[in-house]
């Protein structure tokens, strides 16, 4: 295992160089957007909650454990405006051995095509996928796990190709609810590019650190987690927002403090655990607050909820993510037990 993994970290470390970099300035950036229910209502990112939801392997692989084992989850998406988004998740074991895989498929609709001038010549259709296979193995406390991902991109009749990978840690306190996660995410590299020409594209690279506890008698659990440990400064400099007018009318610049500048790197969030069978989860992501404010506030930009219906053999997930000042975006998730239907139907 610790030789299979130190492999897996050689071949993540030669890819690192080439996948660093934040919002606006890579390629395949639907990687970053969280692709079920079950992160979205948790501010969009959590690396160390490790329970029953099969979905948790796009956060960490690391996080697959025997209570997915059989489980299949679709997602559904409905973006603004035409852009719609599903995934798909399943995880179980081979030859002793846990396994999940994953699709996501963002489909942007059809958008006009012009020339030069303007003149409308016919439409096109974009959209961004990716195919994953994640691999988790445990020993005592501790679990690790690799996702590897196929990525393509299309825009008309131009397309782009990637891989990239993911190397996921966990430990979990053998007696309380209590977990510490640790990943690196997308580290890869472009295997086509749209056009010869084109640049070369970057991976959304990510380092995460998260940990997830439940008091022993409160019937809440609670997260934190830190994103882009690999950048300290992940602010952006928004002109229009970032100066303003003395009494002389000088342009007075508007400094990041220190404080917010740390906060943009956590994402907190809270667990109401009902009966085992029912989750309420609140969230919050503080870099989208303020990345995605507007000019007289930031509104509800950054906030999330949803909850989680576990029934015998299916269950029921809905989030609301505020990812803009303007709105908020549904996720809709199911995910069915092939497990416990087969044995029900033995058993009749």
């Amino acid at each position: 295992m610790v030789k299979f993994y130190g492999c897996i970290l050689l071949i993540l470390y030669s890819c690192i160089g080439k996948s660093q970099s934040l919002g606006g300035h890579n390629g395949f950036a639907f990687l970053s957007q969280p692709s079920n229910a079950t992160i979205a209502s948790s501010g969009g990112i959590n690396v160390s909650n490790a329970d029953f939801d099969v979905n948790r392997q796009s956060s960490n692989p690391a996080l697959l454990n025997k209570e997915m084992d059989k489980h299949l989850s679709i997602s559904y998406i409905p973006f603004f405006a035409q852009i719609q988004a599903f995934s798909s998740a399943y995880a179980d074991q081979f030859r002793g051995n846990r396994f999940g895989v994953g699709i996501h498929y963002m489909n942007y609709g059809t958008m006009e095509e012009t020339d030069a001038s303007g003149n409308v010549t016919g439409t096109f259709q974009a959209s961004d996928y990716s195919v994953s296979l994640s691999h988790a193995r445990t020993e005592g406390a501790y679990t690790l796990g690799v996702t590897v991902k196929f990525i393509g991109s299309a825009i008309a009749n131009y397309s782009s190709y990637g891989v990239a990978m993911d190397l996921g840690g966990v430990w979990k306190h053998p007696k309380k609810d209590w977990t510490i996660g640790l990943v690196i995410k997308n580290a890869g590299l472009t295997l086509k590019k749209y056009t010869p020409e084109a640049s070369q594209q970057v991976m959304p690279f990510d380092v995460q650190i998260g940990t997830t506890f439940k008091p022993e008698f409160m019937p809440f659990r609670f997260f934190i987690t830190a994103h882009h440990l690999h950048q300290p400064d992940i602010a952006y400099d928004d002109p229009t927002l970032s100066t303003s007018l003395d009494a002389n009318g000088n342009v007075v610049a508007k400094k990041i403090s220190f404080a917010d500048k740390v906060a943009r790197h956590i994402t907190l969030g809270t667990e109401l655990v009902l009966a085992k069978a029912f989750y309420i989860r609140l969230g919050y992501n503080h870099l989208v607050h303020q990345e995605m404010r507007l000019f007289n506030g930031a509104f509800n930009a950054g906030f999330s909820f949803g909850f989680q219906l576990k029934l015998k053999s299916l269950h029921i997930g809905y989030a609301r993510f505020y990812q803009q000042a303007a709105g908020g975006v549904s996720y809709i998730t199911l995910t069915a037990n092939l497990g416990g239907l087969i044995k029900r139907k033995e058993v009749k």
